[in-house]
């Protein structure tokens, strides 16, 4: 058999990496082939030093059972056995032939199955309510509702400016409301802010620092004085504005939770890799980045 096509090469790997590393991974923890004519506990098999657990056959007896109304019969169960010794003689066969270093695919593959094996091992374990809670008031900011801002804006374009500022003092004078002089008076050519409370980042984005920094200066029903941009002249009222709060624990309890799990997956594997480079031996040429 030629070991040459790439596509049988990567379906070969993929199929069997995610069990040959976990069987493999027993085989270690049980003491490997020390005793090659004893299984360990759990164990229904063995391939050279990897042992095959009960557990994953019983996997395999279910997927291959699941359209079918009746038991198994024992040909079968033997059939699926078979397979699954055969899966590992080929995965075996694949790292010792070190396709992984020859197919960036298949080495991608391998490194995605042992992080995903890392992560679901962290994933499985409980979360106690005093580390979620601990973990909230240690990260509080990170749940913080923004600051919210109702903003009305005048902008008139550097065109013609004087002529426009004077009809808008005029206007404003008589009495003219923040919603009719933001209609009026604003630039055809820029869009006009949400007629709303809006966050405090996305209200910067659409004015600009320089007018922002006018506005949170302001009182609710107060208007700017005029702010210079390079494109014209703001004029800001404040409507109404919310300031930034940290909500209650228990309503963001479940935000907290996948915060905590997500960065405690990445800690889990960066604590394995860091393990996993102590454990190997790295030799760097003399003009390596250090």
């Amino acid at each position: 058999m030629k070991f040459e096509d790439s596509h049988w090469r990567r379906a070969l790997f993929v199929v069997g990496i995610i069990g040959g590393l976990g069987l493999a991974g027993l085989s270690a923890l049980t003491g490997g082939g020390d005793d090659r004519d004893t299984l360990p506990p759990g164990a229904i098999a063995r391939v050279n030093d990897v042992v095959i657990l009960r557990a994953n056959f019983a996997q395999a007896l279910s997927a291959a059972s699941a359209d079918k109304q009746n038991p198994i019969p024992p040909d079968q169960e033997t059939a699926v056995l078979q397979r699954l010794i055969e899966e590992e003689i080929l995965v075996q066969r694949a790292l010792d032939m070190q396709l992984a270093q020859q197919d960036p695919a298949l080495r991608k593959a391998l490194i995605n199955a042992l992080t995903e094996d890392v992560k679901a091992r962290s994933q499985i374990k409980p979360v106690s309510a005093f580390k979620l809670r601990d973990y909230y008031f240690k990260n509080k900011a990170r749940f913080a509702r923004p600051a919210r801002l109702f903003v009305r804006a005048v902008f008139i374009p550097n065109a013609n400016s004087s002529a426009q500022i004077a009809a808008f003092e005029q206007a404003l004078s008589a009495g003219e409301t923040s919603k009719k002089l933001a209609l009026r008076f604003f630039g055809e050519n820029t869009s006009p802010l949400p007629e709303g409370l809006t966050p405090a980042d996305t209200l910067k984005d659409h004015i600009g620092q320089a007018a922002f920094a006018a506005v949170e200066n302001l009182g609710t029903g107060q208007w700017s004085d005029w702010v210079e941009s390079d494109a014209g002249f703001w004029r800001l009222y404040l409507v109404n504005r919310t300031r930034a709060r940290s909500p209650e624990f228990e309503t963001v309890r479940d935000q907290v939770e996948a915060a905590y799990r997500e960065e405690r997956v990445h800690d889990a594997i960066r604590v394995h890799l860091d393990r996993l480079k102590r454990n190997s031996k790295i030799t760097l040429s003399a003009d390596a980045p250090q």
